[in-house]
């Protein structure tokens, strides 16, 4: 008995102290975390990588051992993952700041959950070089920035320069660029290369390649008001994409769409003329799929252009939580994406002595540095010679600056998925336009019940 006394009275003593402790860490550090380490969570080991490398450039390697960076793996679980922290501010672990994507970035910005980075001592002046359409995103519904990104990511079609010179006669992507100036153009093009390709070559391999551009020319937010609002661009897409695989200018399969194993085992294969991208597309799943078992490398032989609209594809945000243990670290991880020197090491990627880092490349979030990474000799560089010399920083540096973004809101990751899945049901003729609608409307009010139409 006296010594389970003795450890009771231990064990508050040191819980006392324990909470002295934490007291001492002031106002700024209101989580319990015992490790003191900084912890930064994602999907992947992208912004992990990323924010390691900039942070060691500026702070030194002792102080990046702070940062913790915790990947939970697939997309689809994220949010969950992170979600569960909510109610756990005691937890050592408990994410100090978060990755986020544009499909559902406006559900934690327009929470309380997140810090405005001003309580950082980020202005939004630090972020003028920052390209418009990037601190748009990362703004709350009252107009407050909350959330940064160390990249942008402007899209684009890229094409095969010798199918378009067999095709169309030209070949130069200022020559192509008129044969995709609008979509009614495209189909135009599109038919021309079925015909004198025999049916042997189609424009897209899937109706997915029409998403991005299209779902990036809305102008309302799917939700406003708790009201459904379908734009008149989105029922144009429906159309179009329907019309484009009756017509065998793409697939209606679903292995042809993007990502799925069929897709990418016929990218870089004379079938296929053009492909939506991006800055992050061509780096990786063009370049990864263009030369391998059975393929012709095909590397040269690719050439970028504007395509019938601007848009954007992707791209990641960070910010930090409201309970987050250290505003102090917060705050300079998010200025090092406002600073010209580490934007640029961006796209350089340079090694770090034992840890090679492959990946260089991002086009930065940072008018400056575009700048001074375009005026220099980028023909090294991998994208450019897969572009035959057409040089991708040159080529994105005036896309990035045209970019708008519709109007965002908290249901969009939830109301592109509905949207597209009943897309796919009126293309594949399962559903008539009118019941895939009602069918999307009924969905995206059965997942949030404060919808009232």
């Amino acid at each position: 008995m006296v010594k389970k006394k003795f450890l009771a009275l231990t064990m508050a003593a040191v819980t006392a102290m324990s909470l002295f402790a934490g007291c001492t860490k002031g106002k700024d550090d209101p989580k319990k975390n015992d490790d003191d380490k900084f912890y930064i969570y994602s999907w992947n080991t992208e912004a992990g990588q990323r924010i390691k490398k900039l942070y060691t450039e500026k702070y030194g390697a002792e102080e990046a051992k702070k940062l913790e960076f915790v990947a939970t793996g697939k997309s689809e679980t994220y949010q969950p993952a992170i979600d569960k922290f909510w109610n756990q501010k005691d937890n050592e672990k408990y994410p100090d700041m978060i990755a986020l994507e544009a499909d559902y970035i406006k559900k934690y910005t327009d929470s309380d959950k997140l810090l405005p980075v001003e309580d950082l001592g980020i202005k939004e002046d630090d972020c003028k070089d920052m390209y418009d359409y990037t601190v748009t995103v990362g703004k709350d519904k009252d107009g407050k920035l909350k959330a940064l990104s160390w990249q942008s990511c402007p899209g684009c079609m890229v094409y095969r320069t010798d199918l378009a010179q067999e095709y169309l006669g030209v070949s130069k992507p200022e020559e192509v660029q008129p044969f995709f100036k609008d979509w009614d153009t495209i189909k135009t093009t599109a038919q021309t290369i079925a015909d004198k390709s025999d049916k042997k070559c189609r424009l897209f391999q899937g109706y997915s390649e029409l998403q991005r551009p299209y779902q990036n020319g809305r102008k309302a937010a799917w939700v406003k008001d708790k009201k459904i609002n379908i734009d008149p661009v989105m029922e144009k897409y429906m159309e179009d994409s329907k019309e484009f695989c009756d017509k065998g200018f793409c697939s209606a399969k679903e292995d042809d769409q993007q990502f799925k194993d069929a897709w990418n085992a016929k990218m870089g294969t004379n079938e296929i003329f053009a492909y939506t991208s991006c800055t992050w597309f061509n780096q990786f799943t063009l370049a990864g799929n263009i030369k391998g078992k059975g393929k012709e490398d095909t590397t040269g032989k690719w050439g970028m252009i504007d395509g019938p609209q601007e848009f954007s594809w992707g791209g990641t945000w960070l910010a930090a939580t409201k309970d987050c243990s250290n505003k102090e670290i917060a705050g300079k991880v998010l200025k090092l994406l406002t600073e010209k020197d580490s934007m640029k090491l961006v796209y350089t990627g340079e090694d770090t002595g034992d840890e090679k880092t492959s990946w260089g490349g991002d086009f930065p979030n940072n008018k400056a540095a575009v700048e001074e990474l375009a005026a220099q000799d980028n023909s090294e560089n991998a994208v450019t010679k897969i572009m035959g010399g057409q040089d991708p920083i040159k080529f994105f540096k005036e896309k990035a600056e045209k970019i708008t973004v519709p109007e965002m809101c908290g249901e969009d990751l939830d109301a592109n998925k509905f949207f597209n899945d009943h897309l796919t049901a009126y293309i594949t003729g399962k559903e008539s336009k009118d019941d895939a609608i009602a069918g999307f409307k009924k969905d995206l009010k059965g997942k949030f019940n404060y919808i009232e139409d």
